[in-house]
């Protein structure tokens, strides 16, 4: 079984090394979210980058997923832009 692990801004200082001498295997990383209420902002992880470098420079496999708070297919087609940019 792999272990993989689900990261985001809210865990800012990872080693990378230290995690892949843990035995993780992958990690899931949030690019970015829309917030809640009427304003659906739409915004970027702001360690995503950062997070994505060190994983995979430490040769841990990454991917990406998005925090989406789409309530019409219009809107989730605007969050699926977006990703697409941040990507």
């Amino acid at each position: 079984m792999i272990k993989i692990i689900d990261v985001s801004e809210y865990q800012p200082n990872i080693d990378y090394a230290k995690v892949k001498a843990a035995g993780i295997g992958g990690a899931i990383l949030r690019c970015g979210f829309t917030g809640w209420g009427s304003s659906h902002s739409l915004n970027k992880d702001t360690k995503f980058e950062a997070h994505y470098a060190g994983f995979t420079g430490a040769g841990i496999p990454a991917g990406a997923y998005y925090y989406s708070t789409a309530d019409t297919v219009d809107f989730a087609k605007k969050e699926a832009e977006f990703v697409q940019s941040l990507l």
